[in-house]
C-alpha cells in the first residue's frame, strides 16, 4: 500500500478506538466549573482572620486539567477488556491501531499526576490547620484521601488495561 493511497481490500483498516467527543466534553465541564468557581472566589469576601475556600476550585481545577486523561483511560480499558472477552469468546479481532495499545499508559501518567497533586494540596490544607495559620484548603484531608485515591484507582485500571491488551492477544 502507498502512503496516502488508497487501502488494500484485502486488508481492513485498523480499529481507531473511542471518540475523544466524551473525553472533550469532561475537560470543557471542569473548564467551566473552574471559571465559576474563581468568580466565586473573587466575589467572596472573607471575614477578618479568614481566607477565601481553595478546596471545590481544587477539584474544579483538576477536573479541567486530568478529565481528558481519565476518560480516555476509562474509555481504552472498555475497548481493551470488550476486546478481552472476544479474543476468548473465539471471535475474528480487526487489528488496532499501534498508537492505543500504549496510549493508556501515557493518560494513566497524567491522570495519577493531576490525582497525586490534589493529595498534595490536601496534605498542606491538613498542615495549614495544624500549625493554625489558614490556607483556604483546610480541612485538607477530603482533597488528600480524593487525590490519593484517583491516583491508586488509575494505576489499577492502567494495570488492568495493559493486560486485557495482552490477553486480547493485542500486544505480541
Amino acid at each position: 500500500m502507498i502512503a496516502g493511497g488508497p487501502a488494500d481490500e484485502r486488508t481492513a483498516a485498523p480499529l481507531d478506538g473511542p471518540s475523544p467527543l466524551l473525553a472533550t466534553l469532561v475537560t470543557a465541564a471542569g473548564v467551566v466549573l473552574t471559571v465559576l468557581g474563581v468568580v466565586e472566589a473573587v466575589r467572596t469576601v472573607p471575614a477578618d482572620g479568614q481566607v477565601r475556600p481553595m478546596s471545590i476550585l481544587v477539584l474544579a481545577a483538576a477536573l479541567a486539567l486530568g478529565g481528558y486523561s481519565l476518560t480516555r483511560l476509562l474509555q481504552l480499558w472498555v475497548l481493551a477488556e470488550s476486546r478481552r472477552r472476544r479474543h476468548a469468546a473465539g471471535a475474528e479481532l480487526p487489528e488496532v491501531r499501534w498508537q492505543l495499545l500504549d496510549a493508556h499508559s501515557l493518560h494513566a501518567v497524567w491522570a495519577i499526576g493531576v490525582g497525586a497533586s490534589v493529595a498534595l494540596m490536601g496534605l498542606l490544607g491538613v498542615w495549614s490547620l495544624l500549625d493554625g495559620h489558614p490556607s483556604g484548603l483546610e480541612p485538607g484531608w477530603p482533597l488528600l484521601l480524593s487525590g490519593g485515591a484517583l491516583a491508586l484507582l488509575v494505576h489499577l485500571v492502567r494495570g488492568r488495561t495493559s493486560r486485557c491488551w495482552e490477553e486480547a492477544g493485542d500486544v505480541r
